[in-house]
Formats: structure tokens, C-alpha cells, sequence
């Protein structure tokens, strides 16, 4: 569904009544599928991926026991089937018979135990947090998840702690791939050379050049349409938009301050795409480091930060601005949420007030980010804005793998982070991201340490959705944003080029452009 400018605000129910452009068309076989990169994915492994450029190539090489839909409900994957027991804890799972590995094995149910406690270990250990055992399994104190136990070669069953209510949508998220052990454990690097049961299977990867897959022909849904998607690594954005208008790409990403321009254009904007997704940009700061365990100077910092400039001069109004943290299409969102409004002389009274006025003692403060030409002008803007009350802003810039480095291990104090849900539900933006058992790695990079947030989100992650469960979750949004342990800046929109050829796409509401999160098996070329 191609949306103007003033659509970008539709809800994700209306935009998942609006089929992929093809989908009803009988598909055509063949072809190669040029998509791009802005930067290399980090990893390959599911259980070490916390990133979009690397989700989007494990999701057509992996498959989960489930899998979420176009309007993100989830539905059978390697799970042919599934039962949940009357008191919600304990889940059974019967796998398709017959499914095969890319090097020929077919899988068990050994594989899914093997697959969950691994991944347990790796960075997102939350997806598994809830399954009886898996703390253990997580501190290290267990190899073996209690909760997990293989039934018969085609059966598992999983029994939770105690219920919650998203739990199916964990099972259809990266880190819960299931991959053959063989292949994880022998030499060569599984993070780079992955095998899974995909649609799509890995073929090759030269660094800062291209990666490609191609169709996995024994792929239990039947083989894909295409033969090859080739994921090329172009960091310029100007690079990639000349590339797309040249015919050499099939897809891509509109340039920051082009969102209008290219509408206009006669030649291209029929081709553009532009959709509201679950997902919000922000700075963050790591509150363990000093100056920014003092939460005046954080304040201070967010109180002289103007999103309205970022949305509406760089981004053209083609993204929402921000108030909290959710972001307006994700169920439980909070209308009433207030954010620390701009006011620049209240700012430099704070900093007064702990002896930094002007900055003394501050400066320069170094901002990281990761290489993108929009995280480039946005934090030019920051640092432009930052200065009208004394402080000075050294920007860092690093490749995605090394500031996700960087970020994950507590070394950058001020930094940018953008989030995109997983899934459609308030936990997993905000227990996530703010939860103590998630300091660092798993999700809380501000290491933000709040009992009233943890006891709040621990309360409403076991009730049933409603009402009072996103009282609860409003309450402890509202805690975060006071203490100004993240700024949020504005709501992504997907804003991308898809040439008319290009049929069966999904608009994922999980990824902004040029990344698709998109089934690239329901892709097909019409030329």
C-alpha cells in the first residue's frame, strides 16, 4: 500500500487490511531480488542478534515455531500445530513432519530444547526468561530448562513459571530460530556462514560489499519464488538512491530531506512506499556513568533537546513526533503521556544548580552514534542545540557493529538507540528496555535501575491485556521519562523506493526501510 504524507499516522489495523501489491496475482518464478544495506549485519546467529540489518537476512534463513502475520498475529511455523493448557503455563507444540535443514537433516525436537537453551546464553535472553528453569539456564547455574522437555521426536512442550500473555509472540522472534547443532558447533563461524531451515539459504558474504542467499529448493512451504536476493552494503544514502534510480536496485530507502521531493517527482513517485511502524528514535544515557548518574544534568540535557526540528526541517514531517515512548500504532499506547518539555532556561538552571553552569565541568561530552547519513545530521542538530546552554558535544561516530559494541558494554554514557517492537505489546518496549534483569546487552543499555518501574512492569506483565495492565505500564513510562534515562526524539516511518515489478512485499510494521523483516518467500518478480 503506497501512503502519502498525511497517512503516516493510520493505525497498524488499518494498514494490515491493505494486501501486498501482487497478492492476489499468480506468481512468477525466478529472478534476483537486489536489496540493500546501509551497513553489514552484525551476525548471522539468532541467539547473538539484537539489530534490524541482521534480523532481516536470519529471518529468510531461519524459521521459529511460529511466525507473526501481516497483521502480526502469530501463526504455525516449523510448529504444524499447538495447545495451551486452561491455566496458561503450559504450551505443546507439534512440529511439521518432514522439515529439513539446509545440509539435508531433518529436524527433531531435540533441536528446538538444544536451539532455546543456547540461545538463552546469547543476548536476548528475555525471549526465554519466563520458561520454568531458564534463570538458571541464564546465570549459568544449568545447562538443562526445566521447562522444556521433548515429548517424542515431533512434540515439545514448554511449561512457564507463571503465565503472560505475550508468550506466543516470543516464539516466532529471532533469538527462538531453531538451528542443528551440528552446525552451530562446528568450526568455520556460525555467525557468518548460518544454516537453518529457511525459504532462503546463505551462499556467500563479502564485507562491505554484498551478501547473498539463495532458495532453499526443500523448504517445507514449497521453494520460493526467487532464486537469489543479493542484500548489497551501500552506507550513502545519496549512493543508494542513485543506485535504485539507475535500475540497479529493487528496492531501497528514501534519503533524509527527499520524503517530499521524490512524491513530486513524476518518474518516482509512484514507486514510494511510506507506512507507520513500531518504532521510536531517541538518545539514551548509560546512568551508571558519570556526569550522567546525576539526573539534573540528564534533565537538563533533555530539557534543552527540540524534537519538532529533527521531524519537521530534516524529516519533512514524514515521521511522527514523539511524546513518550511508545509509539502511537502499538497497543497500550498513552495519549496523556507527557514528555520534559523544551525550555532551555530551566535546563541551564539545573546545570546551575549542580555547579555546571555554562558546562564547566562538562565539556566536551562525547555523543555516540552509529554511521548513517540521517544519525549524522540528526546528532549535528543535537550538538547545535546542546550548545545553546554551554555544553559542548563531541560526536563519535562507529559502524554498527562496533557501537553496538560499545553501547552493550556500558562504555558510551550518551548515545543514540532507536527501538523497533518485536512484537505488538507494551512489554516489550518498556520491560525490556527499562527492567533491571535486562541491564546491558539484553536491552536496558541505560543500565536504569528503578524498583517502582520493576515492580509496575512486573505486575503487568502477568496480567491479562486490558485496561488496568496498561495502567500499570503508563505508570512506569511516565517514572522513566521524568528520570530522563532516554529522550525520544520521534516514531519511525518506513519510508521506502519499491519498483512496480517487485510484487508480494509485505509493508512490515516491525522495520523501516532498507531493511524489509518481510517473508521474502512471498516475494516474486513480475518482469
Amino acid at each position: 500500500m503506497k501512503l502519502t504524507v498525511s497517512a503516516v499516522a493510520v493505525t497498524l489495523a488499518a494498514l494490515a487490511l491493505a494486501p501486498a501489491a501482487g497478492a492476489q496475482e499468480a506468481r512468477k518464478t525466478g529472478g534476483t531480488l537486489r536489496a540493500v544495506f546501509a551497513t553489514d549485519p552484525p551476525t548471522l546467529d539468532p541467539a547473538e542478534a539484537t539489530d534490524l540489518t541482521s534480523a532481516a537476512v536470519i529471518r529468510q534463513v531461519f524459521d521459529a515455531l511460529l511466525e507473526l502475520d501481516d497483521r502480526l498475529r502469530p501463526q504455525p511455523a516449523l510448529a504444524a500445530s499447538f495447545t495451551v493448557s486452561t491455566d496458561q503455563r503450559v504450551y505443546t507444540f507439534r512440529l511439521r513432519p518432514g522439515v529439513r535443514f539446509h545440509n539435508g537433516r531433518e529436524l527433531r525436537a531435540a533441536d528446538v530444547k538444544y536451539s532455546f537453551e543456547r540461545a538463552a546464553r546469547g543476548k536476548r535472553p528475555w525471549v526465554f526468561e519466563k520458561i520454568a528453569g531458564a534463570r538458571d539456564v541464564i546465570a549459568g547455574r544449568a545447562t538443562d530448562m526445566a521447562g522444556l522437555r521433548v515429548v517424542d521426536d515431533l512434540t515439545v512442550e514448554i511449561r512457564l513459571d507463571r503465565p503472560f500473555a505475550p508468550f506466543l509472540y516470543l516464539m516466532a522472534y529471532d533469538a527462538a530460530s531453531v538451528i542443528p547443532r551440528e552446525a552451530a558447533d562446528a568450526r568455520g563461524g556460525f555467525a557468518s556462514r548460518p544454516v537453518g531451515t529457511g525459504a532462503f539459504r546463505f551462499v556467500s558474504w563479502r564485507r562491505d560489499d554484498q551478501l547473498v542467499l539463495e532458495k532453499f529448493p526443500g523448504h517445507f512451504r514449497g521453494p520460493a519464488a526467487l532464486d537469489r536476493v543479493v542484500f548489497r552494503i551501500i552506507p550513502a544514502e545519496i549512493t543508494r538512491f542513485n543506485e535504485y534510480r539507475a535500475g540497479q536496485l529493487d528496492v531501497s530507502d528514501i534519503p533524509t530531506g527527499q520524503c517530499q521531493s521524490v512524491q513530486r517527482d513524476p518518474h518516482l513517485k509512484g514507486e514510494v512506499a511510506i507506512w507507520p511502524t513500531l518504532g521510536t528514535h531517541a538518545v539514551r544515557f548509560n546512568v551508571e556513568r558519570p556526569p550522567f548518574a546525576d539526573l539534573k544534568v540528564r534533565r537538563a540535557i533533555a530539557h534543552a533537546i527540540d524534537p519538532t526540528i529533527v521531524v519537521e526541517r530534516l524529516l519533512e514531517r514524514c515521521v511522527t513526533p514523539a511524546r513518550g515512548l511508545l509509539p502511537p500504532s502499538l497497543p497500550g499506547y498513552n495519549p496523556e503521556v507527557k514528555r520534559l518539555a523544551l525550555d532551555r532556561e530551566l535546563a541551564r538552571r539545573l546545570l546551575a544548580v549542580q555547579s555546571h553552569a555554562g558546562g564547566k565541568g562538562l565539556n566536551p561530552l562525547a555523543y555516540h552514534f552509529n554511521t548513517t547519513d540521517t544519525n549524522q545530521r540528526i546528532a549535528e542538530l543535537l550538538q547545535a542545540q546542546l550548545k545553546e546552554i554551554g555544553i559542548a558535544l563531541e560526536l563519535r561516530r562507529l559502524d554498527w557493529a562496533a557501537h553496538l559494541k560499545l553501547v552493550d558494554s556500558g562504555s558510551a554514557g550518551f548515545f543514540r538507540q532507536a527501538w523497533i517492537a518485536d512484537y505488538p505489546d507494551p512489554e516489550n518496549f518498556l520491560t525490556v528496555l527499562f527492567h533491571s534483569r535486562n541491564v546491558g546487552a539484553p536491552g536496558n543499555t541505560s543500565r536504569y535501575r528503578q524498583p517502582t518501574v520493576d515492580r509496575l512492569l512486573d505486575e503487568a506483565d502477568t496480567m491479562a491485556p486490558g485496561r488496568a495492565r496498561d495502567a500499570k505500564y503508563h505508570e512506569a513510562e511516565q517514572i522513566v521519562i521524568d528520570d530522563a534515562a532516554w529522550v525520544s526524539l520521534y516514531h519511525y516511518a518506513s519510508r521506502a523506493l519499491i519498483k512496480p515489478y517487485v510484487r508480494g512485499l509485505e509493508r512490515s510494521p516491525q522495520s523501516t526501510a532498507p531493511e524489509f523483516l518481510a517473508p521474502l518467500r512471498k516475494v516474486w518478480l513480475e518482469r
